[in-house]
């Protein structure tokens, strides 16, 4: 509406001004055709611009992806294989009650201790490597007194190594260490390291109650 009124009122110039009204409306509509021309060069340039923004921030999304993957790698590398794991391990390696674990380092090298207790009262050691959760060795003993008195203690029990150290890592939230039977006390003992201090807890095998 404005640009029609502003050509009007350019023509009643020119008729009553001659020539001098005919160049003036000339001068006006050449400036109405650059400022379009400006203006569409300088949204071309804006856009391009923001195209190249635009790919400095996917540049930028994929770098951090990629950090964030080897973050994700050396974390990984540096995990410890759960105690279930171990525990998992060392059953597929040699079947039977699993009585003890315990995280130990030797050489640089941490490795999960589980001992085992088959049907025919043969004591298996076998180490896994904590990292991987390969079996580095396995080590056969024959005690059928200590055999006798784990079996003893655990008599009625509905809670296993594993469940038991559940069990008291609830109660005492932080990293479990060691798992073992005490033949005298006939309880769970776990250790759980929390913020630098080791704590011990103990479970009821038939009841499951962390103390």
């Amino acid at each position: 509406m404005r640009r029609k009124t502003l050509i009007a009122t350019a023509a009643a110039v020119a008729v009553l001004a001659g020539a001098g009204g005919v160049a003036a409306t000339a001068m006006a509509d050449d400036e109405e055709r650059r400022q379009p021309a400006a203006v569409a060069a300088d949204d071309r340039g804006a856009d391009r611009d923001n195209e190249r923004d635009d790919e400095r921030d996917d540049d930028g999304a994929r770098d951090d992806d990629r950090g964030a993957a080897d973050a994700g790698a050396r974390d990984g590398g540096a995990r410890t294989v759960s105690l279930t794991d171990a525990v998992g391990a060392a059953r597929a390696e040699a079947p039977g009650t699993v009585v003890s674990a315990e995280l130990d380092e030797d050489r640089g090298r941490t490795t999960w201790e589980v001992e085992t207790l088959a049907e025919d009262g043969t004591w298996h050691d076998v180490t896994i490597d904590a990292a991987e959760g390969t079996v580095l060795a396995t080590r056969e003993e024959q005690d059928q007194r200590n055999a006798d008195e784990a079996r003893d203690a655990l008599r009625g029990s509905r809670t296993d190594l594993v469940e038991a150290a559940k069990a008291a890592a609830d109660a005492r939230p932080g990293t479990v260490t060691a798992v073992s039977l005490d033949d005298d006390t006939r309880r769970w003992e776990v250790e759980i390291q929390q913020d630098g201090v080791e704590h011990e807890v103990h479970v009821d095998p038939a009841t499951g109650d962390a103390r």
